[in-house]
């Protein structure tokens, strides 16, 4: 990840590096990459939080790959990843999942609900993504 911005700066797409810190909720239509630390919410299509990277709140994307650490709510749609450094701690949804090895996942994991699916195809139309593709 030498040069995120050469393959992550892109329209709809947000990158929040090392050393920056966010709080807040964020709407980001397309990639959400956190090298840094976002305290709060976030809604995006993808999400990347790096190896440094740490992210606190209720978060709901379509797909999370995730180096760094998470907090609170994570909420994957359709694919979850957590990496050999990756730790997720708090509740966590998925629609897929992969674990690598050393990963860690610290609470209560489980496939998104039937209930919880409806809410995140929602939230992904508001955010412009079309859910309905195969």
């Amino acid at each position: 990840m030498s040069n995120p911005a050469g393959k992550y700066d892109a329209p709809g797409n947000l990158i929040i590096g090392e050393g920056v810190k966010v709080v807040g909720h964020l709407m980001v239509p397309g990639m959400a990459v956190i090298n840094g630390t976002l305290e709060g919410g976030l809604q995006a299509g993808e999400l990347l939080v790096g190896p440094q990277g740490s992210l606190s709140g209720q978060v709901n994307v379509r797909t999370a790959d995730v180096h760094g650490r998470t907090y609170d709510t994570l909420s994957a749609s359709e694919f979850l990843c957590v990496r050999s450094t990756g730790v997720v701690s708090g509740k966590a949804h998925y629609g897929e999942i992969e674990i690598e090895k050393g990963g860690v996942i610290q609470g209560s994991i489980g496939p998104v609900s039937a209930q919880e699916a409806p809410a995140n195809a929602a939230a992904m139309a508001a955010l412009g993504h079309d859910t309905d593709a195969a």
